[in-house]
């Protein structure tokens, strides 16, 4: 979980303190690095940051076929969940590497005053029916909302 990336390495460094291991910054680099590859240009993400992650440390990573991948992620009130994977062989063949390039090229600035506006936007909770303006690039987004449901549409 890297909602922003200095959190991954002090909580690299700290694990291997208390087991006793050497905390050179250059091992550390190896270790995470390519993990944190694409939260250190979005920045903070919270939930999506564990994906980016995965999604980084495939892309940036010689094979890692037959690895295994721990994943951890936490929230406010002590809650956490660890998982762990094995990545298969063949994953290459699905890799979304240039997809995911572009579509952080893709990105567009947000200035103090845009970022208020977003955050000061409320969702509409009288059910009733509500178009949203087409904002992101991405494949999908949020159209609107009807009778409480969020409306998605593909582009």
């Amino acid at each position: 979980h890297q909602p922003f990336t200095k959190m991954a390495y002090k909580a690299h460094r700290h694990l291997l303190n208390y087991c006793g291991h050497d905390t050179d910054q250059d091992d550390i680099d190896r270790a995470i690095g390519h993990t944190t590859a694409y939260n250190r240009v979005i920045g903070n993400s919270y939930t999506a940051s564990v994906y980016l992650g995965v999604a980084a440390l495939l892309d940036r990573s010689e094979d890692l076929t037959g690895r295994p991948v721990a994943f951890l992620s936490y929230g406010s009130g002590s809650v956490a969940e660890f998982f762990a994977g094995t990545v298969v062989a063949g994953y290459k063949d699905h890799l979304r590497t240039e997809a995911n390039r572009e579509a952080i090229d893709r990105r567009k600035p947000v200035d103090y005053a845009g970022y208020r506006e977003l955050h000061e936007h409320k969702l509409p909770a009288d059910g009733g029916d509500h178009a949203n303006p087409e904002q992101t690039t991405g494949p999908f987004r949020l159209a609107g909302i009807s009778g409480h449901k969020r409306i998605y549409t593909k582009r």
